[in-house]
């Protein structure tokens, strides 16, 4: 999922997890993983706009909020349902101008989780109107 979505998991992620989601009107990538804060902070600042920041998550969906298309399916809570240590931001290929931002095939949502003081669970959701191609298992 992460090469479908034209991004590089580091490989110190732990809790790897992904999914494909299709239906008749889109598909959608999950993916989901477990890194130290420092090493969320330098995967996705290269994807950031310069001078931007992510935001927090001001407007939080109640808990047990799901949705069909969701990481409830990885057996994950919605990220949308968290405030505390929460940032959101979302994401287009060469929104930045960097390798990372280019190499970026898919409009990406990202919830970054630093659940933990100094451990962080990225959630990476991202939307197509064609056809994804399922990669092989």
């Amino acid at each position: 999922m992460a090469k479908t979505m034209g991004l590089q998991v580091p490989q110190t992620a732990t809790d790897r997890r992904a999914g494909l989601h299709t239906n008749v009107q889109y598909d959608v990538v999950l993916l989901a993983f477990t890194v130290p804060t420092a090493e969320a902070d330098r995967l996705l600042q290269p994807l950031l706009r310069e001078g931007t920041q992510m935001a927090r998550n001001r407007h939080p969906e109640e808990p047990g909020y799901t949705r069909s298309d969701g990481f409830t399916h990885l057996g994950l809570p919605e990220p949308e349902t968290f405030v505390e240590g929460m940032r959101i931001t979302s994401v287009c290929p060469r929104d930045a101008k960097t390798p990372e931002s280019d190499a970026l095939r898919l409009c990406t949502k990202i919830h970054a989780h630093e659940f933990q003081p100094g451990t962080t669970r990225i959630y990476l959701w991202a939307g197509s109107e064609a056809p994804i191609k399922k990669p092989p298992a």
